[in-house]
């Protein structure tokens, strides 16, 4: 249950889920906390207004339970009620689904379509083939600007920052109509070069990340770049030692990271580089604790958008195969992450990366109640533990030779009469399912 306040009625225990302004004009940087201190209190009368209390995440006294009618039908944004699918729409729009990622494999995207998509009244989003298809041939695009990036680098020419940062705004764009689409495109695009797969995977991430706490779509974009950009200096690094297997000895560790003032240095060569982005890209490796790189800046000295850079870098680099280091699921990845918490990461920082990830991102292997399998293939805006997922083995764990999707947030029944519910997050491959290609072949 939410509720608006004026500020001078708030409580310590109470659950600050709304302001009346920008988070990134307050001191709260990261939208969504707990009032806890006297000093929280202050700064939010400082700043604020009146603001919108969440009941059903407070403590104490200013807690309540959200009521649940169970028999109350879903209502899109549009104030329209929602039903599922029939089967046969769930089956049709599962084949809608796997045509267009299997229309993906082997496929360089050299044609941009014309329409931009267009957004759903009914959830606020575009529809997830449509910008698949949409944004597809940009993303292809940013990965020859990096391919060019990296040639021009090493015949000493500059970089095209210009065509970068506009690629990257059409990206940011498509983040904002339907964020699960750039997600998507970073798995159907992967490519076997890891330095361009993951400057994109951290791009679109933080992207992902940095609307998801409230920062401006100027901001988006910056981090965005920066999240793109913020490797290519490794270029000037020997590839012996990035691909090395073993541990790095100290002179290793140095040169590696050197890639911060090199990847500084590259950019600075473009007059009108955004300094901001620069900010950013040089803070990426510092670390809340003081333990980073290069200056060894600590606490809020490190800015915002840094913090985002940085750590969604470490999550994108552990979920991803290396030489020295097999991929993590997303959830190990979190787990790792929440250790990190209070030293490395904020703890607020960690905490909105778990609530904007989701506890079953896209791509994640899942059973359901009925003992199927699938796999998640877009996120609920509202209950992340409700996803829409793509059946994709039967409950003897055989091949559905028919596919359908159950968008799970609408209480779709099984044939127990009882709605379907994930009960467990799988591992990758699980059932000799490969996560990456399951739908290619």
């Amino acid at each position: 249950m939410k509720r608006t306040l004026s500020t001078r009625d708030v409580k310590i225990g109470m659950f600050i889920a709304e302001i009346d302004r920008p988070w990134i004009e307050t001191p709260f940087r990261l939208q969504g906390f707990l009032l806890e201190n006297v000093d929280q209190m202050r700064a939010l009368q400082e700043y604020c207004r009146e603001v919108v209390v969440d009941h059903t995440l407070s403590v104490g006294e200013h807690h309540s339970s959200r009521v649940i009618d169970v028999s109350a039908r879903l209502l899109g944004l549009d104030g329209l009620p929602r039903s599922h699918p029939s089967d046969v729409e769930s089956r049709l729009q599962a084949s809608q689904f796997l045509n267009v990622a299997r229309s993906f494999k082997g496929r360089i995207h050299t044609t941009r379509v014309a329409h931009v998509p267009r957004i759903r009244s009914e959830d606020g989003r575009s529809r997830l083939e449509s910008e698949l298809l949409y944004s597809a041939p940009i993303v292809d695009d940013v990965y020859r600007a990096l391919r060019e990036a990296r040639m021009e680098i090493d015949s000493a020419g500059a970089v095209d920052v210009e065509r970068l940062d506009g690629l990257v705004g059409e990206m940011a764009s498509g983040v904002e109509r339907n964020p699960d689409a750039l997600l998507w495109l970073t798995r159907l695009k992967r490519t076997d070069h890891y330095a361009y797969d993951h400057a994109l995977n951290v791009s679109v991430h933080a992207m992902v990340f940095a609307r998801f706490v409230g920062l401006s779509s100027r901001q988006v974009r910056q981090v965005g770049l920066a999240g793109l950009l913020q490797d290519i200096g490794k270029v000037q690094i020997d590839y012996a030692i990035l691909s090395k297997a073993g541990p790095l000895d100290d002179r290793e560790f140095e040169l590696v990271k050197a890639h911060v003032s090199n990847t500084v240095d590259l950019l600075r060569a473009n007059e009108d580089f955004d300094s901001e982005v620069l900010g950013i890209i040089a803070a990426h490796h510092e670390r809340f604790d003081g333990t980073g790189y290069p200056r060894g800046l600590a606490g809020m000295r490190i800015p915002l958008s840094a913090e985002i850079a940085g750590i969604v870098d470490t999550y994108c680099a552990m979920t991803r195969d290396r030489v020295y280091r097999d991929a993590v699921s997303s959830q190990r990845a979190m787990e790792t992450l929440n250790q990190l918490r209070g030293t490395q990461f904020r703890d607020a920082l960690v905490d909105q990366l778990l609530q904007c990830i989701g506890l079953y991102p896209i791509g994640t292997l899942v059973e359901l109640n009925t003992g199927e399998v699938g796999v998640v293939v877009q996120q609920n805006q509202v209950r992340r533990l409700q996803p829409r997922v793509l059946v994709l083995l039967a409950p003897d764990k055989t091949i559905d030779r028919f596919p359908r999707t159950l968008d799970l947030i609408m209480q779709p029944l099984a044939h127990s009469g009882e709605p379907y519910r994930i009960v467990q997050a799988l591992p990758p491959n699980a059932h000799g399912i490969d996560p990456t290609d399951f739908f290619l072949v």
